[in-house]
């Protein structure tokens, strides 16, 4: 099983320099700005393998999923 850390992009796509690098497993654009639930509409994310400070979301302007952490199979 592997847990991580899902941080929605609602102001930019997630590419080199708009999201954090330590830690970053994996990252998925959208075509285009969807709802994402609790008021959020994103471009995208990133998933970590360990949670970002809180200065790392104020940072980069991220979105923490409500489900976080995630586990995967």
């Amino acid at each position: 099983m592997k847990t991580v850390y899902r941080y929605y992009t609602p102001f930019r796509p997630p590419m080199p320099g708009a999201v954090p690098r330590d830690g970053l497993d994996r990252v998925a654009c959208y075509d285009t700005r969807q709802n994402v639930g609790n008021g959020v509409c994103a471009y995208g994310y990133a998933e970590y393998t360990r949670p970002l400070t809180d200065q790392e979301i104020s940072d980069y302007e991220l979105a923490p999923s409500r489900n976080n952490p995630l586990i995967y199979d």
